[in-house]
């Protein structure tokens, strides 16, 4: 009988009781197959069956998940295995091991075989296995292989053939079996031995998660049996692709067993529209779910835990909820735990865990390092002192300042816990003296020493006893004594992936988090499920990749190609299948959340989110957006536009974003499908603006336009579709952030002087965008240095698996120019193009836009050359932009502007008359105009002086900030400045006056959240010197969170503060402290970036400073890849210098514009760009600073290089000297341009007649010449 049913408890009791009936009708449970999904599956199908069998006596239950079937038939059939296998030394049993000890051979092979072209062994081994994989579970030939190889036009499948046959034969040679592994034996065993001959029924749940491998055993079996019962869902196989569950099983099942399907007349309606919705483009609601939309992934978990707190209260209990979402991350866990963990209990599963994040795990590698001589560091140390000896550690000083003298636990007597820490040497010693195994010594340390550990540790301690042992039964206990250095490294990052040693059992006060895969392998059903970060793309990850394509190598494949349409419909019906099974499982209601940035800052990529956007929270009749504006004259061209090329010049104020908003909602009016408008930023920020605003006035639209940076469009492009493999890129490629490329820069300047090092690391990004060409020979010595050094960086990349921003844009670019098909794929979708903020376009920029609009040629260009800002330090085409102007169909020139007062407006038309007449290039010939009863009026709007010194013109600074505060304490007020050192000294002098101020500074190191945790870390870092301790006192005082001024009793403290009793201490200020430290210290064996996060929380509570504490968690992680903690707060002191941080965007309080009101904003000029405030000062307007005058402009040798490295490129025309200068000042007098527009009711530039400089001797200084031109 072939069963076509999709509710899952109907299959499970049909079965049950057609076992029940044939055990009752006299069936020997021999003969009997059942085949279910994994082994939790199997646990309750077996329980199910004996609460209802009768009989007194029974032989064990022939119930099986697949895998578990091919582990026994290899154990009670290994001599005719070992018979057949042609070799001088016999083992008497097989080693069944799990992937690492593959993994580690496989390791060793690499070693020894070159793919020339594939640069990243670590993606290469990742590569490897899932080929592996796919051949093995869709039980492939070696002419299938080829036959599918040819299709994808691989150019490393001999590469891989041949070290897939080495692993087969180092695996064999060594009987060093994994699953996959033991499946290639099953299959010769099943057919050449008798061993299934008293099967006669077949019971098989699941059938549509059975992979091509299964299928055949089942073939086989047919002939022999009886009856049968299939069950399955025609439209499940939520494990295709990768996991290579098989879509046409039903076609087959019925070919096989010849019969009809009966099939359940229930329709899953919800099914059918998730189907729709996701194949189809529909957006239908789906019942009993709701989606909502956040800002920051933040909101998100408060969002959830806020839903389960309520749902608490109504006596639902943990059982009935479960949480969903790709995304297990510390922020998580970390968050759950700490709202929900006096509620339920959390169970995680994610088949992705860390063993080393076991501090048992850890602690025991730690002992054995040591014993082996292997030196660890001492927050190992602390590992072994406090998690697995329960030693508090501001009792271990002595221990720690022993082992530094003598790489050993030393022989000491300890105040407290004196007798515990002795045993443990004694143990210790004992166990190194003894001539056993590593896994026995492991085990017997755990047994003398450890007192008490919770079941779950327990479970993935003895997994972790489970792989020490397996390498010893493959290597031998000898040879994994002499690699323990290897092995241990390879168990430090061993994952938790395979199928678990424990059955999953949920209590009814357990709150199930999972991955989707997870709950639909283990039927978790619930009343209420929380689909969290659907925007994200690891919703829809890709199954394909430079040495794998899950579709071409599934056993059904029967196309001659492979295309970009096949690659977007297969990840579709991915998609389809699993959401529509998440569905299944859901009783009651469905909660999804999206979010606007990833857990980086960075803007999510789509995700799921479209398919779920259907109507499930507005009625049918408001779908379409509700907004409306009356426009100005000068914007009404504008909202005429229909299609063709535009652009936009714009002056500052003009409501440029609002005007493109109304034209996108008039397009959408006009029948625009939304998701083929596209709106480009150059900044973050900007498109964090756009996509919030454009979701406030448009509350009931189900579907909104694609807006992102450029880069941003530019990877998606190289993601989706699995683009990348065109690119000769593996699936998990990375972003190379700040973190990995400072790694890979000090990796490499061994040989060269750090000037040279800083100054070629900033030519890097100028080679790539001008796409110069390095190869011709130069009689320069500099440039030759440079050369190397780009040829390393560049190989460093390829070996980390790595691309950098820069070659985001080439990339995408390329594989547009390339690949004709992905470009009409593009072209078709972008009908129409706005970019904001055109004047920042680099030309590589240009050409991706062009490429885009190419068919439709709808593109809006938007901007200011007159704001033209960035051109000195990126490659921005300024010229391009006023090209564009130039040739467009449609040119709107927006010029009215209700910001500023008059006065402010006339001294910036006049700035822009003086560019002009000393610079014609400076500018485009546009002036402000006000708006009629728009515009503020404030009289003696501009205020100038020069002042005798810095003093003096600070203390007048502060004085009139006070003023101003005094009569409007709500007032926006902006300190503008052109370097970040003057950000850092003004925020200084801002808050030693009492004033609140905020640095709109992209350093790290100006941003209290990390100051505080950096701080705290420093302070762990060496817990016994007061010094350390005092300044992060300072620090934490200085931030508002304890009193100020009671470091000196720290000072005075003869021996280690830290060592104190709070109840000792008199100021209750000062104990507070002390707790609040001993605490920190006593949690700092946590993984590193779980103890970042609970500091970040136990200071910060709002949702922007909680979402940047998330965001230094994943920066710590990221630079703690080696686990060396000394070495990872280094990096983070050299990142906190630096003025900006790429690929980690943090969110700033400027986003809440009421936050903003009373306090004192502090940024640099750049930073000020697209910002308003009512008062804004100008302070340090002197020409050093601010370089205008052409003629006393000085040209750095560096920009001179620079310029050289763009000669690279052939086509480029090199700018003289002078040239250079010339082009500074421009960009200089558009950067004055920009921090006087800001200003709305009054301006104060000033500057002082003498600073002081190096020596802190005050020396004369010229004002800027705006002072005596206009500025009369």
């Amino acid at each position: 009988m072939l069963l076509n049913f999709i509710k899952v408890d109907f299959r499970t009791k049909v079965l049950v009781e057609k076992y029940t009936e044939l055990i009752s009708a006299g069936v020997k449970p021999s003969e009997i197959l059942v085949l279910v999904q994994n082994s939790t599956l199997k646990k309750q199908f077996v329980d199910k069956i004996l609460e209802n069998i009768k009989i007194d006596a029974i032989e064990k239950l022939n119930v099986h998940s697949f895998f578990s079937i091919v582990y026994n038939t290899l154990i009670e059939n290994w001599c005719f295995i070992e018979n057949a296998i042609p070799s001088d030394k016999h083992f008497i049993l097989p080693n069944l091991v799990g992937l690492e000890v593959s993994q580690f051979l496989l390791k060793d092979i690499l070693k020894h075989v070159e793919v020339k072209g594939y640069n990243s062994k670590k993606s290469l081994l990742h590569q490897i296995f899932r080929r592996y994989s796919l051949i093995v579970q869709n039980h492939l030939s070696n002419e299938q292989i080829q036959e599918r190889s040819k299709i994808l036009k691989e150019s490393f499948a001999d590469d891989a053939e041949l070290i897939i046959k080495k692993l087969l034969s180092s695996t064999l040679k060594s009987r060093s079996l994994d699953y996959l592994r033991q499946t290639l034996i099953f299959n010769h065993v099943y057919k050449h031995t008798d061993y299934f001959k008293n099967i006669k029924y077949l019971l098989v749940d699941d059938a549509d998660e059975m992979t091509p491998v299964c299928f055949d055993f089942i073939s086989y079996l047919k002939p022999q049996l009886k009856d049968w019962i299939i069950c399955f869902d025609s439209l499940g196989s939520s494990r295709c692709g990768y996991l290579s569950a098989d879509t046409s099983i039903e076609c087959k099942l019925i070919h096989l067993f010849n019969e009809d399907v009966q099939t359940d007349k229930n329709i899953f309606s919800q099914g059918e529209i998730i189907f729709s919705n996701i194949l189809e483009n529909k957006h239908e609601r789906l019942e009993n779910f709701t989606l909502t939309s956040l800002s920051k992934r933040a909101e998100i978990l408060d969002f959830t835990i806020e839903k389960i707190q309520n749902l608490f209260k109504k006596n639902i209990p943990a059982c009935d909820i479960t949480i969903i979402t790709p995304l297990q991350d510390d922020m998580l866990r970390f968050t759950l735990e700490e709202n929900l963990k006096h509620s339920c209990n959390l169970m995680f599963l994610s088949g992705s865990e860390k063993l080393i994040d076991n501090p048992l795990v850890k602690a025991s590698l730690g002992i054995l390092k040591l014993m082996l001589g292997i030196e660890i560091s001492e927050m190992d140390l602390r590992v072994i002192l406090s998690d697995y000896l329960g030693i508090p550690l501001k009792y271990c000083c002595p221990i720690f300042e022993g082992y530094k003298k003598t790489g050993g636990f030393p022989h000491i007597s300890l105040e407290f816990y004196n007798e515990k820490y002795q045993k443990f040497i004694e143990v210790c010693e004992e166990v190194k003296e003894k001539n056993t195994k590593l896994s026995t010594k492991v085990f017997d340390l755990f047994y003398k020493l450890v007192d008490f550990a919770d079941e779950t540790k327990i479970n993935k301690f003895n997994f972790f006893i489970k792989q020490l042992r397996d390498f010893e039964s493959v290597l031998g206990a000898k040879t994994v004594i002499e690699r323990a250095d290897e092995i241990i490294t390879q168990i430090e990052n061993s994952i938790i992936a395979e199928n678990p040693s424990t059955t999953l059992e949920i209590g009814e006060n357990d709150l199930v988090i999972a991955t989707p895969q997870k709950i639909i392998d283990n039927k978790i059903s619930s009343k209420y499920q929380f689909w969290l970060d659907v925007s994200h793309s690891d919703w829809v990850k890709t199954d394909t990749g430079p040495l794998y394509n899950a579709w071409v190598f599934q056993a059904d494949w029967t196309k001659d190609e492979y295309t970009v349409e096949d690659d977007i419909f297969l990840a579709k019906q991915k998609t389809a299948r699993i959401l529509r099974k998440l569905l299944l499982l859901a009783q009651e209601h469905v909660w999804a959340c999206s979010s606007l940035f990833d857990p980086s800052g960075v803007e999510n990529l789509g995700g799921i989110e479209d398919y779920l956007a259907g109507e499930a929270n507005e009625d049918d009749n408001n779908a379409k957006p509700v907004f409306k504006i009356t426009p100005r004259d000068d914007q009404k061209p504008v909202l005429d536009y229909k299609k063709g090329s535009m652009a936009i010049s714009a002056v500052p104020g003009a409501g440029k974003t609002t005007i493109l908003l109304a034209l996108i909602i008039k397009l959408i009016e006009r029948g625009v499908i939304p998701t083929n408008i596209f709106v480009l930023t150059y900044m973050d920020s900007a498109a964090r603006n756009f996509r919030e605003r454009i979701k406030n006035m448009c509350p009931n639209t189900t579907l909104l336009p694609n807006i992102s940076t450029i880069h941003g469009l530019a990877l998606k492009i190289i993601k989706e579709n699995s683009n990348f493999e065109r690119l000769n890129l593996s699936a998990d490629f990375d972003i190379c952030d700040d973190t990995q490329r400072m790694r890979i820069i000090k990796g490499i300047t061994g040989k060269f002087t750090k000037t040279e090092a800083d100054e070629f690391d900033r030519a890097i990004s100028v080679l790539k965008l001008q796409e110069g060409d390095i190869s011709k020979p130069s009689s320069d010595k500099k440039i030759e240095k440079f050369k190397t050094f780009f040829k390393e960086y560049q190989a460093q990349l390829r070996e980390a698996n790595l691309i950098d921003y820069d070659d985001i844009l080439i990339m995408s670019v390329k594989l547009l120019e390339n690949n004709p098909d992905i470009l009409e794929y593009y072209q078709n979708i972008c009908e129409y193009i706005i970019e904001d903020e055109a004047q920042d376009s680099s030309g590589v920029q240009q050409r991706l836009i062009g490429l885009l609009s190419g068919k439709h040629k709808n593109l809006i260009r938007c901007g200011d050359i007159n704001q033209a800002i960035t051109t000195t330090f990126s490659n921005a085409d300024v010229e391009g932009f006023r090209r564009f102007i130039a040739e467009a169909d449609t040119t709107v020139e927006m010029n009215h502007s209700q910001r500023c007062t008059q006065d402010v407006m006339t001294l910036a038309n006049n700035l822009v008359n003086f560019g002009n007449e000393i610079l014609p290039k400076a500018f485009f010939t546009s002036y402000m105009q006000g708006v009629t009863g728009k515009n503020p009026v404030s009289e003696n709007a501009i205020f100038s002086r020069v002042f005798e010194n810095a003093f003096a013109e600070r203390n007048f600074v502060l004085k009139e900030i006070k003023n101003i505060l005094t009569r409007n304490k709500n007032a926006t007020i902006g300190i503008l400045l052109r370097n970040n050192y003057q950000v850092a000294s003004w925020a200084g002098f801002i808050n030693d006056a009492g004033l609140k101020s905020i640095t709109r500074s992209e350093s790290l190191g100006q941003k209290g959240v990390f100051n505080t945790i950096f701080s705290i870390l420093k302070f762990i870092q060496n817990p016994f010197d007061n010094e350390v301790l005092v300044s992060t006192y300072e620090t934490l005082a200085d931030l508002g969170f304890y009193k100020q001024r009671l470091q000196l009793e720290i000072r005075a403290s003869e021996k280690p503060f830290i060592e104190k009793d709070g109840d000792d201490i008199e100021s209750a200020a000062l104990a507070q402290f002390l707790w609040d430290m001993q605490y920190w210290l006593n949690s700092s064996t946590l993984p590193l970036e779980e103890l970042v996060i609970r500091i970040g929380l136990f200071y910060y509570t709002s949702d922007i400073e909680k979402s940047n504490v998330y965001l230094i968690a994943i920066l710590v992680k990221r630079l703690n890849a080696s686990g060396k903690f000394d070495l990872t707060l280094q990096r983070l002191e050299e990142l906190a210098k630096k003025p900006t941080l790429s690929g980690f965007k943090f969110f700033s309080e400027e986003e809440d514009k009421d936050a903003m009101r009373g306090k004192v904003q502090i940024m640099t000029l750049h930073k000020s760009k697209g910002d308003e405030f009512e008062y804004v000062f100008l302070p340090e307007m002197a020409e050093k600073n601010l370089s205008i005058d052409v003629s006393k402009a000085k040209t750095k040798a560096s920009t001179i290089f620079m310029e050289e490295v763009r000669a690279f490129n052939p086509s480029y025309k090199s700018k003289s000297e002078l040239e250079l200068r010339e082009f500074n000042s421009e960009e200089s007098l558009r950067l004055l341009y920009v921090a006087i527009t800001r200003a709305q009711l009054k301006l104060y530039i000033t500057t002082s007649a003498k600073a002081k400089g190096w020596g802190n001797k005050e020396t004369e200084q010229e004002p800027s010449v705006i002072f005596g031109n206009i500025l009369l």
